[in-house]
C-alpha cells in the first residue's frame, strides 16, 4: 500500500516536471532569431497563403538552398507586420 502511494507521487512529480520542461522549451524558441515557416504559423498565428502574399508584398526571407527551409528573421517579420498590417 505504501509503495503504491510513493508510485503515485512519484508519477505525479514527473509529470509536473515535464510541463516545466516543455514550457522553458516553447518559451526557448519563441527566442530564436530566425523562424521557419511552421514557427510563423505557430507563433503568429498565419496561414501559409499569407505567409506567402507577405513575400509578394516584400518580406524578406532566406533560402540558403534551392527548394530549401525558407526562414524570415523575427524582427524583420515583426516590422514587416506593423509597417504593412498593423493599419
Amino acid at each position: 500500500m505504501n509503495s503504491e502511494i510513493e508510485i503515485q507521487k512519484l508519477k505525479v512529480f514527473t509529470l509536473k516536471k515535464l510541463i516545466e520542461l516543455k514550457t522553458m522549451i516553447k518559451e526557448q524558441e519563441k527566442k530564436k532569431t530566425w523562424l521557419s515557416v511552421a514557427d510563423v504559423e505557430d507563433e503568429f498565428k498565419l496561414s501559409r497563403k499569407t505567409f506567402d502574399r507577405m513575400r509578394l508584398d516584400g518580406l524578406k526571407v532566406s533560402q540558403p538552398k534551392l527548394n530549401g527551409k525558407i526562414l524570415v528573421e523575427r524582427e524583420v517579420l515583426k516590422t514587416f507586420l506593423n509597417k504593412n498590417h498593423g493599419r
